[in-house]
């Protein structure tokens, strides 16, 4: 098969493993190309630093926390084996549609020419989440036409080129009235099973926001998001659920010999193969 080129983004930066760091980590295991992409500094969400702020009163020294937060991600991704990533360093303490941010993005998608994007749910409630996934989806427009002064060729997109397919988070950002109103029913789910292991390690990276392998945080939030419903309807121990925004074409009616394969196991199986 093709070397997929994958474009994984997440508006702050622990999001690009969050809610896709094991399917990130089968995907460059099997050999295909990851980019991991965040267009803010996350700094709303250095927990750390923002608790020290208010404790002191004292003015923090606000690069030395970006630099912290470029630096979790950077390491968080070679975890996963993933050494392209792109901290774009934009400023989130008010976030809105910037065309400086369309224009990188769109200048990555030029670049690397993505087969799948990996984003949030564009309405999700966290500005960041919706915002990173509404630029990428102008900018995938902008990347489909010529760009003066750009070295890359057009991408096509809707206009008659490959359209990379686009996979949205199934994760809601928070629990609010306005989160129910997404029709986010999954109908893509990547069994992770066997690098949960390796997504927690990367996960505790993030210290800012008190992740850390003494602490249990992580394992908190794995079994609530990576081993929820989703897993175990689909009869797997940890999964990662998608939703894609694009119908895909095949010449006949698609069926998952792994999924296959699974529905086959006995109940005793089953149950035995779903605690690690």
């Amino acid at each position: 098969m093709e070397q997929l080129r994958i474009l994984n983004i997440g508006g702050h930066p622990k999001d690009c493993i969050l809610y896709a760091g094991g399917t990130v980590a089968k995907h460059v295991r099997r050999g295909d190309h990851v980019t991991i992409l965040t267009p803010y500094t996350g700094m709303s969400h250095h927990l750390t630093g923002i608790s020290a702020y208010r404790e002191t009163g004292t003015m923090p020294d606000m690069d030395e926390l970006v630099a912290d937060r470029r630096r979790e991600l950077e390491e968080a991704s070679a975890v996963l084996g993933v050494t392209d990533v792109r901290f774009l360093g934009y400023d989130d303490s008010i976030t809105t549609i910037q065309p400086e941010i369309v224009s990188d993005i769109a200048d990555v998608i030029g670049e690397i020419a993505p087969h799948v994007v990996i984003s949030h749910w564009p309405h999700d409630t966290v500005g960041a989440h919706a915002l990173a996934t509404q630029m990428l989806l102008i900018a995938t427009d902008t990347a489909a036409g010529i760009r003066e002064g750009k070295s890359y060729a057009p991408t096509g997109g809707d206009t008659g080129g490959w359209t990379a397919q686009i996979f949205y988070h199934d994760q809601r950002g928070r629990t609010n009235v306005l989160e129910s109103l997404n029709p986010r029913m999954p109908d893509t789910i990547i069994d992770i099973s066997d690098v949960v292991k390796l997504k927690a390690q990367a996960m505790n990276k993030f210290t800012s926001q008190h992740y850390s392998e003494s602490g249990g945080l992580q394992r908190k939030l794995g079994e609530v998001l990576d081993g929820g419903i989703a897993a175990l309807h689909t009869r797997v121990p940890y999964a990662e659920a998608f939703l894609r925004h694009n119908p895909e074409l095949h010449e006949y009616l698609p069926v998952s010999e792994y999924g296959m394969k699974i529905s086959r196991e006995t109940t005793t199986e089953f149950v035995s193969r779903m605690v690690l």
